[in-house]
């Protein structure tokens, strides 16, 4: 399969949302030429991590080149376009499926790349049913220390009537997650509500099951709690509580 390259700084799993800002000229023509009604393109293109620098060249060389991107990414389909008067787009994309990205044709306007999909294993059924409510407990936990932490944060010589902005903000942003019954399902959605390195999200989103990644996320839950708890994220403001796509 062949599809457009959209790198970025940043990781997105199947079933997951991932609101992009579209300024370059070379990716506003992709998304022009991708939402066209008869593209081949169908509205989707590859999303894959910038591991180094800022541009990228071919995603399937040495990963620590700079300018390279990761060789795991996910195709993603828009489900929203917004299309401003200076001809940048705002967009609302799904991710689709884990693929394995090869060479770079980079003769076009914009990079094309041949795909794989990668399968979607669930992974040893004994272990995921175990690790599930396991990884429901710690993620619970790693929100409560989250909200706890951010909420003292901005009390911190601010007025009570500001301290309870944030507090309702923070129930509307940190509100408890129930995860699916299915482990592929529950290990995309717990890895899209961690906040941890990107580098770190990549290696999730390359673990090749759904139980792995399930246990992966299980100590990088029970390890972010207690880095909250023991105050060692960095301060986050009022103004830091809204989502940045990139």
């Amino acid at each position: 399969m062949r599809l457009p390259h959209f790198p970025l700084h940043a990781v997105v799993f199947p079933h997951l949302p991932l609101p992009i800002h579209v300024f370059e000229e070379r990716y506003r023509a992709m998304v022009r030429d991708a939402m066209a009604a008869d593209s081949l393109w169908a509205g989707r293109f590859v999303v894959s991590l910038i591991l180094e620098g800022s541009e990228v060249a071919d995603p399937g060389a040495n990963p620590r080149t700079p300018g390279r991107a990761a060789a795991v990414g996910t195709i993603v389909e828009v489900r929203h376009a917004q299309r401003f008067g200076d001809g940048r787009w705002g967009l609302l994309t799904v991710g689709l499926a884990r693929v394995a990205i090869g060479p770079v044709d980079a003769s076009g306007p914009y990079a094309i790349v041949d795909v794989n999909e990668l399968p979607e294993v669930r992974g040893d059924a004994a272990e995921a049913a175990n690790l599930l409510p396991l990884v429901q407990a710690a993620l619970d936990q790693y929100l409560t220390s989250v909200k706890r932490f951010v909420a003292s944060a901005a009390s911190v010589g601010r007025e009570s009537q500001e301290i309870t902005d944030v507090a309702t903000t923070l129930d509307e942003v940190l509100k408890p997650i129930r995860l699916p019954d299915d482990p592929l399902a529950a290990s995309y959605a717990v890895g899209g509500v961690l906040q941890i390195e990107l580098t770190r999200k990549q290696r999730l989103l390359e673990l090749p099951d759904g139980a792995s990644r399930l246990r992966a996320e299980l100590d990088l839950l029970r390890r972010e709690a207690r880095l909250v708890a023991d105050g060692e994220m960095p301060t986050v403001g009022t103004d830091s509580l809204t989502y940045n796509p990139n």
